[in-house]
């Protein structure tokens, strides 16, 4: 009833709406080419997310295996899954925690080692982000309890708010923080005993606890996802796709979006991705976006890879890019370790090795 109104009123006295308003990227988050740079130190199929153990060893979640990346960016395997790991973080005690989808194992070196499941009674779904917390818990993303992980971007166009955080303690048990989520994406533990967590759909961080959720950092301009801290306090927060004025259109056109949910294949849908200019039937190939082969570097992003530093008082300091046009796109997780920041490009099926005064330089220029 409300939307029907809205309508109205901009059809009789004008007006656009403000849901299709995107922050420009300027200050801050001035575009670059720091990531498109970097020297890759690893690629291989599969990479999901990355964490340094309390060894200080870099540590990568590869399809069922959790691998141990070397120094020359060989990986090793150290365990194995009977499913595709969807998120990893290391414990202070040693352990590494690991995703499953649906279930998380609390100590992933060990085969038969102790699983939590549900929460409240309710069974994980799609579990996006893991990260320790200060008491030796483990804190616990599920983006959406209606979509698989695999099926983040069906969760985007049915407007899916069914993400939830949760804290599990060191015996094993569960308790929900907080609920609600549109899909969330990442989680990092505060000193006051609550979570930031990130609502990629509504494009916000928020703090959750104690029954209660404020917006700590609203209007991203991307689609925010895994978060870190950051060695001088503040933390690296990965956006894995552009926010796009037609993606927030197609949102608003209820019969549109959900006649081409039901006739087209979902990897050429009009959303978000996390590589993009392989395929001519994706969407956006006409429209002059290209000009004698070239891609136009203000086309619209359909994939885009971005990493933000932000201080402890949520204001962002600088940022890496892989533009339009460019290949390290869709990065879902980042991890540092004294000078060196690992980038992980979801898009390009690469690790990426920066030193991290060399990335401050580059996201100032």
């Amino acid at each position: 009833m409300s939307n029907l109104v809205f309508r109205l009123k901009s059809l009789i006295f004008g007006g656009r709406d403000e849901r299709l308003s995107i922050p420009i990227m300027d200050g801050a988050l001035k575009p670059n080419n720091a990531l498109e740079k970097a020297p890759a130190l690893c690629e291989q199929r599969g990479l999901e997310d990355l964490a340094v153990g309390a060894d200080g060893e870099l540590y990568a979640a590869c399809g069922p295996a959790i691998a141990r990346v070397e120094r020359d960016g060989a990986l090793t395997e150290v365990a194995r899954f009977e499913r595709d790991i969807t998120a990893l973080a290391a414990l202070p005690d040693g352990r590494l925690a690991a995703a499953l989808g649906d279930t998380v194992a609390l100590d992933a070196l060990k085969p038969k080692g102790p699983r939590v499941e549900a929460v409240d009674g309710q069974r994980f779904n799609a579990v996006t982000a893991l990260a320790a917390a200060p008491d030796g818990g483990l804190l616990i993303a599920d983006g959406s309890t209606t979509r698989p992980y695999a099926q983040w971007s069906h969760d985007l166009l049915e407007k899916g708010r069914t993400g939830r955080v949760a804290l599990c303690d060191a015996g094993g048990r569960a308790r929900l923080l907080a609920s609600g989520l549109e899909y969330a994406f990442g989680v990092l533990a505060e000193a006051d005993g609550r979570a930031l967590v990130s609502e990629s759909w509504r494009h916000q961080l928020a703090r959750v606890g104690a029954g209660a959720k404020a917006a700590a950092l609203t209007n991203v301009t991307g689609y925010p996802a895994r978060m870190t801290r950051a060695g001088g306090g503040g933390f690296w927060l990965c956006v894995f796709a552009a926010r796009t004025q037609l993606v927030e259109f197609v949102l608003c056109e209820n019969d549109y979006r959900r006649d081409m949910m039901r006739t087209v294949d979902p990897r050429y849908w009009v959303a978000p991705a996390l590589s993009s200019g392989e395929d001519f039937r994706e969407p956006l190939q006409g429209g002059s976006v290209k000009q004698m082969g070239i891609l136009k570097p203000w086309a619209p992003p359909r994939s885009y890879g971005l990493v933000v530093r932000v201080g402890d008082d949520f204001i962002p300091k600088f940022s890496l890019h892989s533009r339009v046009g460019g290949r390290r796109h869709g990065v879902v997780a980042v991890a540092e370790r004294g000078d060196e920041l690992f980038v992980l490009s979801k898009g390009a099926e690469q690790i990426l090795r920066l030193s991290v005064r060399d990335a401050s330089e580059r996201g100032l220029e």
